[in-house]
């Protein structure tokens, strides 16, 4: 008699957290993205959120967009004028709640940065998100 075993891989805790943090604020990292970086900034937000839907593991491309999404969020390349985020913050009033939403959504992503580092000690990640983490901080 022969026996087959069945063998399902345990979901991803990182992708789950991943699905859940875009389900719930991809429209406004979209939105926080297309303001900072331009149209192509929130098409890869976008694609970002499709791509996870249809995966069984968050591979090391998507962790390193959800990291370029917190430089874009916490102004890193802003100081730079050969880049779009120089010209296009420039155009953002200081004033208005954009700027109090972009720190909130750059906070959790942020903390969804340091638990993928955190849940993953062998990822790349940790040593990107420390980084930023440490400077916003």
């Amino acid at each position: 008699m022969t026996y087959y075993q069945t063998l399902t891989k345990l979901p991803c805790p990182n992708l789950e957290h991943v699905r859940g943090f875009l389900r719930d604020h991809g429209t406004a990292l979209a939105e926080a993205a297309h303001r900072l970086g331009g149209p192509a900034a929130s098409a890869r937000v976008f694609l970002l959120c499709e791509a996870v839907r249809h995966t069984r593991r968050l591979t090391r491309a998507q962790s390193s967009q959800l990291v370029d999404f917190h430089r874009l969020l916490t102004l890193e390349h802003v100081g730079d004028p050969d880049r779009i985020e120089s010209g296009l913050f420039a155009q953002i009033d200081p004033a208005s709640g954009f700027v109090t939403e972009c720190c909130l959504l750059s906070d959790k992503l942020g903390a969804l940065l340091k638990l993928i580092a955190e849940n993953d000690p062998t990822s790349d990640i940790r040593c990107k998100a420390s980084h930023i983490i440490s400077q916003v901080a």
